[in-house]
């Protein structure tokens, strides 16, 4: 077998290699940006259940506030709705953070893996490419036969 087919086989298994572990990394990256919407949809959820419970106080507070035969738009009452108001929206700010946090980081990692995914074909192709100027300069160290034949005085002649 001559040493450029072995060469071909070496490129042909780099290639293939290269395609494998892109091809991999790429899975991996569709992954994490699906893992990365996921998390991020779990923050929004918890934030409506923040504006849930921003509304379940409120309605709480008036009711007691009636109830009780205080205006439930003034004086303590007020105060308590205004303060629970803010606790929520804070909570509420904290978890629209954490989605946008959740899916940046999940899609700076995706990105990661794409750009390594192309590195690593990019690696491939220059293995590939290596195993045939391997080959190529094997086959200048051997040498070749002189082109022009030795010079008489070089050659030895048989004497009787």
């Amino acid at each position: 077998m001559s040493m450029y087919a072995i060469a071909g086989i070496q490129a042909f298994a780099a290639l293939k290699a290269a395609q494998a572990q892109a091809r991999g990394l790429a899975a991996q990256a569709t992954y994490q940006r699906v893992q990365a919407k996921t998390d991020s949809l779990k923050y929004k959820a918890q934030g409506i259940k923040v504006l849930d419970n921003i509304l379940a106080t409120d309605a709480a507070i008036v009711a007691r506030a009636g109830a009780g035969g205080i205006d439930p738009l003034s004086g303590s009452a007020k105060t308590l709705r205004t303060f629970a108001m803010a606790k929520g929206a804070e909570e509420k700010y904290l978890s629209d953070e954490g989605a946008l946090i959740a899916l940046r980081t999940g899609m700076a990692q995706a990105d990661q893996y794409e750009a390594q995914a192309s590195a690593t074909m990019m690696s491939g192709i220059f293995n590939a490419a290596a195993a045939f100027g391997q080959a190529y300069a094997f086959n200048k160290s051997l040498g070749a036969a002189p082109k022009t034949p030795l010079e008489p005085s070089l050659q030895t002649t048989v004497t009787s």
